[in-house]
């Protein structure tokens, strides 16, 4: 009996002779493609000799972590591997993107006074002048922002002054800023990088800005401000504790100098005093002098104590890597943007000979 034998498949062959139309479509185009290409990187040039220079600064600490010291008992815990310790902090190393990126953090930059140069002149002026009216842009912004620009001095013309949300005092209100600052704040907002590790606590902070000198010095008030910042939240039910002692310290202090004074003056008029009531008086008053000291004197340790814990309390800050001004810049690429913007006119170029002319030209037909 014969075998029937299976014909051989043809999908291959096809997939290959369509592979091979593909490529000879391409072969035949090949001057447009490349002629697209070079058109590209014309373009990729370009957007890179037109894109503000930036430079990249950065800071990397690790925080202490606060050990806090309890009784005998969660000490022997804590040797054993039991943590009793239950306080949590609010904020810790984990929210420090959260504090960074807040307004009120970014609105205590404004007044940061920064150096740099514009047209062979140094210049030193608030960052929020400097990210206000010293800030490049590429040459489309202007042209893209222009309509949006007249349309904002036409509704200008027919709308009422409106006045500058300040406060009082001509300082800013975080909670009700201008157009201009909030938009100051957001760019700090989104290019400020703050990256925790959540194992070590090691926290690597990052900034671009078009200025070498400028990016360092915001660097380095953001950092010492988040140690400000923390160094405040941790210590501030501390200082408030050593507020009220000094107050209640100041009271018993009083008693004190009062009972000791009453009796001073009951022993001065009854020196030769004999008798029994005068003797029971002078032991009143020389207990009520004893236990107004006592009270006195354990006020004044706990002041003491609450002086030290305040001390104990304040973070401290390993700086691994500390903020240096940046040499080279870090944006943009200019052979990146050369070889991204040659690659994208080469795909749609491709895309155009293999598809869009095919489908360019039925659409017509089908119009007709």
């Amino acid at each position: 009996m014969q075998e029937n034998i299976p014909n051989p498949p043809y999908h291959e062959e096809e997939s290959e002779i369509d592979i091979m139309e593909l490529i000879s479509k391409l072969w035949k185009k090949r001057m447009l493609i490349i002629k697209w290409c070079c058109v590209g990187a014309v373009i990729g040039l370009v957007a890179g000799f037109s894109i503000p220079k930036t430079y990249k600064a950065g800071v990397t600490l690790v925080p202490e972590v606060q050990q806090r010291t309890g009784s005998g008992v969660s000490t022997i815990a804590s040797m054993m591997g039991v943590n009793l310790n239950n306080s949590v902090d609010a904020i810790d190393a984990e929210t420090y993107p959260d504090v960074v990126h807040s307004t009120a953090f970014i609105v205590n930059l404004f007044d940061l006074p920064v150096t740099f140069e514009r047209k062979d002149s140094v210049i030193t002026a608030p960052l929020l002048e400097y990210m206000k009216e010293y800030q490049r842009a590429p040459w489309w912004s202007a042209v893209i922002k222009f309509p949006f620009k007249v349309l904002g001095w036409c509704i200008d013309l027919v709308t009422p002054d409106k006045e500058e949300e300040e406060t009082g005092d001509g300082t800013l209100d975080p909670t009700n800023l201008p157009k201009k600052e909030r938009g100051v704040v957001k760019y700090f907002a989104e290019n400020i990088m703050v990256n925790v590790d959540k194992k070590s606590l090691k926290t690597q902070m990052s900034l671009e800005m078009q200025d070498p000198l400028v990016v360092a010095t915001v660097m380095q008030a953001v950092t010492e401000n988040l140690k400000d910042y923390m160094t405040d939240y941790r210590t501030s039910k501390a200082r408030q504790d050593v507020k009220n002692l000094e107050v209640i310290c100041e009271q018993r202090k009083a008693d004190y100098y009062k009972a000791q004074q009453t009796y001073a003056a009951y022993m001065d008029a009854n020196k030769s005093v004999v008798l029994q009531s005068a003797n029971a008086e002078r032991e009143r008053l020389q207990q009520e002098m004893n236990l107004a000291y006592q009270v006195y004197s354990q006020v004044a340790t706990q002041l003491e104590g609450a002086r030290i814990q305040a001390e104990q309390a304040k973070p401290v800050f390993v700086i691994l890597e500390d903020v240096k001004v940046p040499i080279k810049k870090a944006a943009p690429s200019k052979a990146k943007l050369l070889v991204i913007f040659t690659f994208l006119a080469g795909c749609i170029s491709a895309a155009w000979v293999l598809f869009g002319e095919e489908c360019w030209k039925k659409l017509k037909e089908n119009l007709r």
